[in-house]
């Protein structure tokens, strides 16, 4: 009976000790940092960018720093944030800004590198996926 009773008490505690360490679900926001950690991302993204060979001349008479502010709240929105974005769709904000393979590919590299630099594996390949169908919105209407 006393081996019951220590056998009892021990299951209970473990679990409660286990139901101690369960975490409501953390939103991809939450783990980027929330906004400023995504403006920090972002920041580092823009700036490569905007000094990368293959990419700095399409950002000519884009102001910088709203498209940063542009890109933070897409990202926001993307991750599950409480933030809004009232921008254009993918679709809509390339239409006179022809991207080719070659860009866009280079454009996700620096998306990665920036990620790499901010943020675990886990974060950066899950905001990867999220992002990775509006491809097809960014460059492959130009093929027509």
């Amino acid at each position: 009976m006393k081996n019951l009773r220590l056998l009892l008490s021990t299951s209970c505690l473990a679990l409660l000790s286990g139901c101690a360490h369960i975490e409501p679900d953390v939103t991809l926001y939450q783990r980027l940092g929330g906004e400023p950690g995504i403006e920090r991302i972002v920041s580092d993204f823009v700036d490569r960018f905007t000094t990368d060979p293959r990419t700095r001349d399409a950002l000519d008479g884009i102001r910088v720093t709203h498209l940063k502010q542009s890109i933070t709240q897409f990202i926001c929105l993307v991750a599950d944030g409480p933030n809004g974005y009232e921008g254009l769709d993918m679709k809509k904000t390339h239409e006179d800004a022809p991207v080719t393979e070659v860009q866009f590919d280079s454009v996700v590299e620096m998306m990665r590198d920036a990620l790499d630099k901010h943020v675990s594996t886990a974060e950066k390949n899950e905001l990867l996926r999220r992002l990775a169908p509006m491809k097809r919105d960014i460059v492959a209407h130009y093929r027509d």
